[in-house]
């Protein structure tokens, strides 16, 4: 637990922590369908949950935002994923956004 509050404080200092958000950017290494999960730059394991919004950056007709699914997500895409701290110490997904057309975040 201590390591917990600690690593909270740490974020919160560092100004990644914004109103008990936390963002990151990296490549998807892994993805469990079964446990509807993403993992982050080989490390980070996130939880998708069914209200997460998921969201391709001019992926649609002339340059327009598509609203994503869990299968559009890929081993090797760039994103960046807004997060909350769940209960059980894991992170849970709130939006995941990819840019489309070569471009990474």
């Amino acid at each position: 637990m201590k390591a917990k509050v600690l690593f909270l404080s740490l974020l919160l200092g560092l100004g990644v922590l914004k109103a008990n958000d936390i963002e990151m950017n990296g490549q998807i290494t892994a993805i469990d369908d079964a446990n509807k999960t993403i993992t982050l730059n080989g490390t980070q394991v996130i939880k998708v949950f069914p209200h997460t919004k998921l969201k391709g950056d001019n992926c649609g007709l002339f340059g327009s935002d598509l609203r994503g699914k869990f299968v559009d997500l890929k081993v090797n895409m760039f994103v960046e994923v807004e997060m909350l701290p769940q209960f059980d110490g894991s992170l849970g997904a709130k939006e995941i956004e990819w840019k489309c057309g070569g471009n990474a975040y």
